[in-house]
């Protein structure tokens, strides 16, 4: 987030940047944040006692946290969205059959979020709620691949990131519908993403499957569960057109 002076409202800015600083850090004090920000003892006391007296900030001694009041706004807007209500009975289907770490993402503020992510038999939620530029990512590479030529390179903010070979990449993942992004490391993940378009062809999201470089590497990551999510994007774009 930039210095407040780039807002239309400052201390808006401001409570957002008490907000994130505290959910970097966990737990903190007020001096703690505040030299951690690098803003004044009673502006930051101000803001959390506002967040506190609102929901969003709990209090245990002289330690703020965030509160759940953000978790129950995050899953409000996730259950309102319709690509996540008609796509998630079939990104837990996939992740059922593959025994990999399915997800669902889509692009938002020049950005790819994680918006639903799960592992059959598995507490693990992949990368669910997280977010990066669309052009260092699998799913963002997908979703980028299918945008408006204007629209694409007015996305990738980052100009060094536009190079030749990203143009190239995602001529070829418009081609054959689909990426893979393989990890160089042994115990990295190797990922599969393919988009998910309206009848416009435009993007509105991309589903992926990652795996260890064991589990999901050669004919099976190639091959078997491309399939998978191909036909699995398939079906959710027809689900939406009906």
């Amino acid at each position: 987030m930039g210095t407040e002076t780039e807002y239309p409202v400052r201390t808006t800015a401001k409570a957002f940047r008490v907000v994130e600083g505290l959910t970097e850090l966990g737990s903190a004090g007020v001096t703690e944040l505040a030299t951690h920000l690098d803003l004044s003892k009673s502006s930051v006391y101000k803001h959390l006692d506002t967040l506190r007296r609102l929901g969003y900030v709990t209090k245990e001694g002289n330690e703020y946290r965030p509160g759940l009041r953000f978790f129950e706004i995050g899953n409000e807007v996730r259950e309102r969205n319709g690509l996540y209500r008609v796509a998630k009975p079939f990104v837990d289907n996939l992740a059922m059959t593959t025994g990999e770490t399915v997800s669902l993402a889509v692009e938002e503020s020049e950005k790819v979020v994680y918006l639903y992510s799960v592992r059959a038999g598995s507490t693990d939620d992949g990368k669910q709620g997280t977010r990066a530029p669309l052009a260092t990512d699998v799913a963002g590479k997908a979703i980028l691949a299918y945008k408006p030529t204007a629209e694409r390179d007015a996305l990738v903010s980052n100009a060094e990131w536009m190079d030749d070979s990203l143009v190239a990449e995602l001529r070829t993942i418009r081609d054959h519908r689909l990426a893979i992004e393989r990890s160089a490391r042994e115990d990295g993940q190797n990922c599969v993403a393919v988009p998910i378009r309206d009848k416009r062809d435009y993007p509105l999201g991309a589903l992926t499957v990652c795996g260890s470089t064991a589990s999901l590497s050669g004919k099976r990551l190639e091959e078997d569960i491309t399939g998978l999510v191909v036909g699995a994007a398939k079906s959710i774009e027809v689900e939406l057109g009906s």
